[in-house]
């Protein structure tokens, strides 16, 4: 955005848009928050008030306002293709909250949508943008480990933490634990390792919403060969895992809290009993200042890993990987 500050208007008043848009634009130079709406226009005046905001209203009045550069949709993902669309045709930029939204098909809408109106739209996987994420990458791409043997990923949530009533567990409104962290599993093995094809996929469904998975084990095969078996799960044991093992021929890693590095992610690799690498992720580096100094950076075309257009193929994958366990994509 050059020498002129990004200015964003939010749809939605929960708690998400406070922790991944508003609290980090209120240290990041070049960003400001000019505006929220809501489905309740009084709620988005609660939450405009909460925290300083000088306008509020309903999505409409966010997609007319002329100081609204980009809009971050931080919204259920069931409705993210709807209003993300609405504002790229708005003449807005998109941010939208993971997963991208709630389909391959969907995704694709906004991807289109954002070419045909000349705007940027991204997806919020934070953690990319993240230095300790962006080390393991380098990591895993350098050969230290050698041929890759076997890869697992173990995205967790404690079981505690997803309780009836969350909008995770509604399939209307596109919840599930694909839907939630294993977007985050999918996008990471794409990152490291290229385009993959679901293999097998086996779901434990939600009594009360059977279309809704509770925890779901699957398998990716590689374009380039090799394979990784994923848990997304809302039923963690009580510390929950963010987990990435990867064995090679000459060596293994292990990385810790890989999709919120702040919360003290920790990369070791060893070879036998030799230590080649033991770090700890910066917890004072926020993943959502992260993310936000990077839109700053790149809005409206620089090159950036959050573009909607390659997160089409993340949500594709979902799709399969909801179609192998026997369900519906969303």
């Amino acid at each position: 955005m050059a020498n002129k500050p990004l200015r964003v208007g939010i749809f939605g008043s929960g708690g998400i848009a406070e922790r991944a848009m508003v609290e980090p634009a209120a240290f990041i130079e070049g960003v400001e928050v000019v505006t929220v709406g809501s489905r309740d226009p009084e709620r988005a005046r609660a939450f405009a008030d909460r925290f300083g905001i000088p306008s509020a209203g309903g999505y409409a009045d966010v997609m007319a306002d002329a100081d609204v550069d980009l809009i971050y949709v931080a919204l259920p993902p069931a409705v993210h293709a709807e209003w993300a669309t609405a504002a790229l045709r708005a003449g807005k930029h998109v941010l939208c909250e993971k997963p991208l939204a709630a389909n391959g098909a969907d995704a694709r809408r906004i991807a289109e949508a954002a070419e045909e109106n000349g705007r940027a739209a991204f997806v919020g996987f934070h953690y990319r943008l993240h230095s300790f994420t962006r080390r393991v990458l380098n990591v895993l791409g350098s050969g230290v480990l050698g041929d890759i043997h076997d890869v697992e990923v173990d995205f967790s949530i404690p079981h505690f933490v997803v309780k009836p009533g969350n909008i995770r567990l509604d399939g209307d409104l596109g919840g599930g634990a694909v839907m939630d962290v294993g977007c985050y599993a999918i996008d990471l093995l794409r990152a490291a390792w290229g385009d993959a094809e679901v293999v097998s996929s086996v779901s434990r469904v939600y009594e009360a919403d059977p279309r809704v998975d509770l925890e779901t084990d699957f398998v990716l095969a590689f374009s380039r060969g090799g394979t990784a078996r994923v848990r997304a799960s809302f039923l963690g044991d009580d510390e929950g895992r963010m987990h990435l093992h990867v064995v090679g021929s000459a060596a293994t890693l292990h990385a810790t809290s890989v999709i919120v590095p702040q919360w003290g992610a920790t990369l070791r690799v060893t070879a036998g009993d030799d230590v080649l690498i033991d770090e700890k992720a910066d917890v004072t580096e926020s993943s959502y200042a992260a993310q936000l100094r990077h839109l700053v950076e790149v809005v409206p075309d620089g090159p950036s890993p959050l573009r909607a257009a390659d997160a089409v193929r993340t949500m594709e994958l979902v799709d399969d990987v909801y179609r192998a366990a026997g369900l519906q994509p969303r």
